[in-house]
């Protein structure tokens, strides 16, 4: 997936996990699971525009979540800057797409053991 792709490619957020391999999709069912983590939701999707403009233009909008099992939320908190740092005004590798932007940020919330906050997305990828 090319949105797995950019926030692979992004070397500040790689960093601050145990290796690239902490980012995959929400729905990954693996067995290993380590902490911190990224995990990529798409959550909706369809044409867009009017008439023959419709045609090609997809729009793309979801979620992108870190989780952490730190006592504080400090460390997912940096996760999320990382995160809307890689993704605001970049464009999807491999493909013909808008630019992605933000639409808001959630702050961390306590979800059993650990702490979850995500960075809600949307952008438009052109057919070519």
């Amino acid at each position: 997936m090319a949105l797995i792709a950019l926030l692979k490619a992004n070397g500040p957020l790689v960093a601050a996990l145990p290796a690239a391999g902490a980012i995959k999709e929400a729905e990954w069912r693996g067995t290993n699971f380590d902490y911190p983590a990224i995990r990529l939701d798409i959550t909706g999707g369809g044409p867009q525009g009017n008439g023959a403009c419709a045609e090609g233009w997809t729009g793309v909008a979801g979620s992108v979540i870190a989780l952490s099992k730190e006592d504080s939320s400090g460390e997912c908190l940096t996760l999320l800057g990382l995160i809307q740092d890689a993704l605001q005004r970049k464009h999807l590798p491999g493909l013909a797409a808008l630019e992605v932007k933000i639409d808001s940020t959630t702050y961390p919330f306590r979800e059993l053991n650990l702490w979850r906050g995500e960075v809600l997305f949307a952008t438009t990828v052109i057919q070519t």
